[in-house]
């Protein structure tokens, strides 16, 4: 019975853990060509959680820590998820984790919530003052309550 279990759990363990990004999609945020990701881009990858570098990432949490600035205008554009996280951080979070204020001001434009908290409570703001963003950190407390 034991043994049973303890394969349930690895087979339940490995559905819900996060995938291998494909190399073409890799290769195709890597390089920023907004045109080949478009064509490997469907509705069941887009929000899912992508193991890379011992984390796990969002399609859209990949391209701003790739910068790639044109996969992440189609993925806005096709409406992937703005607070799907994985690891515990939305794509604001690794914005602002990663300094890049357009990035941020972009997700917020797009209907990001920054007041958003992950599982353990910190928000877009926590993220800035804990990397030390101070202009993002200006720009989020500059926003309306």
């Amino acid at each position: 019975m034991k043994i049973l279990i303890f394969t349930l759990s690895l087979f339940f363990t490995a559905l819900v853990s996060a995938l291998a990004l494909p190399n073409d999609m890799k290769s195709a945020i890597k390089t920023d060509n907004a045109e080949v990701f478009l064509k490997l881009l469907t509705t069941d990858t887009i929000n899912m959680c992508y193991d890379a570098r011992n984390s796990s990432y969002t399609l859209l949490a990949l391209t701003i820590k790739y910068e790639a600035k044109a996969c992440f205008k189609t993925l806005v554009s096709e409406k992937a998820d703005l607070e799907k996280a994985c690891s515990s951080k939305t794509p604001l979070m690794y914005a602002v984790k990663y300094g890049q204020l357009d990035t941020v001001k972009a997700l917020i434009f797009a209907g990001a919530d920054y007041k958003a908290k992950n599982t353990s409570g910190r928000t877009a703001k926590d993220y800035a003052k804990t990397y030390e963003q101070k202009d993002i950190y200006a720009y989020l407390q500059g926003l309306k309550k």
